[in-house]
């Protein structure tokens, strides 16, 4: 029999303290001779009989045991699921421990959204899909370091945008939590990462208001959805990375050029007259939020003479729809701020369901 036991002195096999890496003949011994997976970068050692798998990186020492509760069907799966006994602070229901101790859980990387437990220098990792527990994976515990970087100071008379950042994170994180794996701020641009993007644009200028908006905070681009988000006549748009707006007006300016719009047909009737535009978009529109769907927000630095600089334009790709939105990018925000305090959107209720750590 097999005993696993968690408690704030550390991890136990049978009584024993255990820290990792642990020398695999140390377990040879304790489970037997296993099955081995030799790839290329680690070994898989596997103890059907058990239930359980372990992970060498170096081939010699264990990084990771994995505690297998549901069985799979693949070539390097355990054929069991875990037959001994592990407890959790004396807990020996995993699930009712996990359920119970909310709280003390731990995010292992930015987008875990299942979360694990520490106990001393060890950690326990809840591997679970659609509410399901598959496996617990065991390893050492390992202080994330906070990135260090040189971020950029904000220009005179921009530093009210701070106030701005400030209010719309702290709405975002009452509606959401701050823990939710779609919530993804991350600190203000580094100076690699303007003269990327200005390279990028080439003799495109980026507006100050949106450089500076982006030195207080960026965002970690995420493939399904952001909770940093702005709506506009019923559609979500996800703030981008800065880093990906060079990218996404490269794609925007590169899918017509004006020749191939067709004024007879009326194709631009649908524009705004503050816009100044005779064709698919205007060069000088900078885009900052995506609605995925090939629809954009973008800052307007070439406004017509009934416009203003600076002034938000959505860009509808299927109807053609080019609509100023707003007068400037805070006017945007605290309108999503407002929002954010009234009823649970669609797209918010998704989030709060689905990205929930």
């Amino acid at each position: 029999m097999i005993d696993f036991d968690f408690t704030s002195k550390g991890f136990e096999i049978n009584g024993q303290l255990y820290s990792f890496p642990v020398a695999k003949e140390e377990l040879f011994t304790l489970f037997g001779e296993p099955e081995v997976f030799s790839g290329e970068h680690n070994d898989v050692y596997i103890w059907h009989t058990v239930g359980l798998r372990a992970f060498a990186k170096d081939r010699i020492n264990i990084n990771t045991i994995e505690v297998t509760y549901r069985v799979e069907d693949y070539a390097t799966a355990v054929k069991s699921a875990f037959i001994g006994q592990l407890k959790l602070n004396g807990e020996s229901d995993v699930m009712k421990y996990y359920n119970e101790h909310k709280q003390e859980r731990i995010k292992l990387w930015d987008t875990d959204d299942t979360g694990a437990f520490r106990f001393n220098d060890v950690t326990v990792w809840y591997n679970i899909r659609q509410s399901e527990l598959y496996s617990l994976s065991l390893q050492a515990y390992e202080e994330v370091e906070e990135e260090e970087v040189s971020l950029l100071p904000i220009d005179e008379n921009f530093e009210y945008l701070e106030a701005v950042w400030y209010e719309w994170k702290k709405t975002i994180e009452n509606r959401v939590g701050a823990d939710n794996k779609y919530y993804n701020p991350t600190h203000g641009i580094t100076q690699e990462q303007l003269d990327t993007v200005v390279e990028q644009l080439d003799e495109v200028e980026l507006p100050a208001i949106l450089v500076n908006f982006y030195k207080i905070a960026n965002v970690k681009w995420n493939a399904v959805t952001s909770a940093i988000s702005l709506h506009a006549n019923g559609w979500n748009y996800d703030l981008l990375p800065f880093e990906k707006i060079a990218d996404e007006w490269e794609d925007i300016n590169e899918l017509f050029d004006d020749e191939e719009v067709d004024e007879d047909e009326d194709t631009l009737a649908d524009y705004d007259t503050r816009l100044k535009c005779t064709g698919y978009a205007n060069p000088k529109w900078i885009p900052f939020a995506e609605g995925k769907n090939g629809d954009y927000l973008l800052i307007d630095t070439d406004p017509s003479d009934t416009g203003m600089y600076g002034q938000i334009i959505e860009l509808q790709n299927e109807s053609w729809s080019r609509t100023v939105i707003a007068f400037c990018l805070e006017e945007l925000i605290y309108r999503e701020i407002e929002s954010l305090e009234g009823a649970i959107t669609e797209h918010q209720q998704f989030i709060i369901d689905n990205g929930t750590f």
